[in-house]
């Protein structure tokens, strides 16, 4: 049967970077308004519905619990069916969340939408979403095209918070809530209908493939292990750093450039989204790894003590540059690795596990608490970081095959032996 839609049309190397547009534009939708937007949103909530900080903020934690925990399910669906319907599925939840967003009367109806609605619409039109559609269709450049197609989020993040600021800001917040359900179906809608008609390399027709790995055996791979160890710790210090650096630069003297900080951080995400998706079509990726962990020690020891303000602005722009780095690293190790008919699979599992460094803030927080400053949080994750490099010299070497009969054959044959 011939693929139907206007995109099946061009030429195939036209035709992936037609995906890796696409991938860009569900990613930009997608976060750029749940994640990005959600500071803008909790402005109104406090007043209209009395809340205080914390509970507004539980909204965000649900959402990101449930993210992580609805990963790995998701993952394995996109190994077992068409990503054109996974992706229909997540701009239906997208579209439905932000509908019942704009209707709700009590705050316990805001943790629903944040809890079931959006973590479903994240995990199908998100960063999994992106890395699945990138991986399988490239292999030649893939590293610059995970780069390119991680930028999304970024883009995202300044588009919508943006456009929507104005309106939340004078109390339209249920109005700017139904026009993102509008904008996702004006969007992606037609996007998805159009871009996915034609089946991606290695996807499954329907039933669970016969060369995908299950998810015991990934778990036991030493691939598995070392990546899951090595980018926890890397999350770790990239959320800690994220998270309180407001805080941070308030208490060393800079709390007049918090609002420029958060920007660097931004814009230095984006270089190293870039950079190390280049970087990793020509170079190993325990280098990528150990170039990633370094850069991100660096921005941890100029963060620590008394800083001086370019000593400062240094290290935020080294977190930001290596914390941009995660995903498309992460991405190309784990496609290399493991077949196409796994690779949800494996990175929805991956995803669960960088879901705990979320506890990298809180830890960062509480020393902060017993100890007056944050010197102790910066050097501890930047200790963190030094078994995590060493562990990486015993990441298998990429499965010979790159195509969806690749078994993650570097760890049958090194760990069989």
């Amino acid at each position: 049967m011939k693929p139907r839609g206007r995109a099946t049309h061009l030429p195939p190397d036209r035709y992936r970077w037609t995906i890796l547009a696409y991938t860009l534009l569900i990613q930009a939708v997608s976060i750029g308004s749940i994640y990005y937007c959600f500071a803008l949103f909790a402005v109104p909530w406090l007043d209209e519905f009395g809340r205080s900080r914390a509970e507004v903020m539980l909204a965000v934690t649900f959402m990101q619990i449930g993210t992580g925990l609805l990963s790995p399910l998701i993952g394995q669906a996109m190994d077992r069916f068409r990503m054109r319907n996974m992706v229909l599925l997540g701009i239906a939840m997208y579209v439905i969340g932000y509908t019942l967003l704009s209707q709700v009367t009590s705050f316990w109806q805001v943790y629903i939408v944040y809890a079931l609605c959006f973590p479903l619409a994240l995990g199908l039109t998100g960063n999994l979403a992106a890395q699945v559609l990138v991986t399988r269709w490239f292999t030649r450049d893939r590293g610059m095209a995970l780069g390119i197609s991680a930028m999304g989020t970024n883009l995202g993040g300044v588009v919508f918070p943006l456009l929507a600021a104005g309106a939340i800001g004078d109390g339209l917040w249920r109005e700017a809530a139904l026009t993102f359900a509008v904008v996702s179906l004006v969007l992606l809608l037609p996007a998805t209908l159009i871009v996915l008609a034609r089946r991606s390399p290695g996807e499954s027709a329907g039933a669970v493939p016969q060369d995908a790995t299950a998810v015991g055996a990934i778990l036991r791979t030493r691939s598995f292990l070392v990546c899951a160890f090595g980018f926890l710790c890397l999350n770790l210090a990239f959320n800690a750093v994220q998270a309180n650096l407001a805080a941070l630069a308030g208490d060393l003297g800079f709390g007049d450039w918090a609002g420029g900080l958060i920007a660097l951080t931004a814009t230095t995400m984006v270089a190293g989204k870039l950079l190390f998706g280049i970087l990793g079509d020509r170079l190993p990726h325990q280098v990528l790894y150990w170039i990633a962990g370094s850069t991100m020690m660096v921005g941890l020891v100029l963060l620590s003590g008394q800083p001086s303000g370019s000593a400062f602005v240094a290290g935020v722009a080294a977190v930001g540059l290596a914390g941009g780095g995660l995903l498309p690293i992460m991405a190309l190790i784990i496609g290399a690795r493991f077949a196409l008919a796994s690779f949800g699979r494996v990175m929805g599992l991956m995803m669960l596990t960088l879901a705990f460094g979320a506890a990298g803030p809180v830890v960062a927080g509480h020393l902060h608490d017993l100890t007056g400053s944050y010197h102790v949080a910066m050097l501890l994750f930047a200790s963190l970081l030094v078994p995590a490099m060493v562990v990486m010299i015993w990441l298998p070497a990429p499965a010979p095959v790159l195509d969806a009969g690749a078994v993650g054959a570097s760890d049958t044959v090194r760990e069989g032996a």
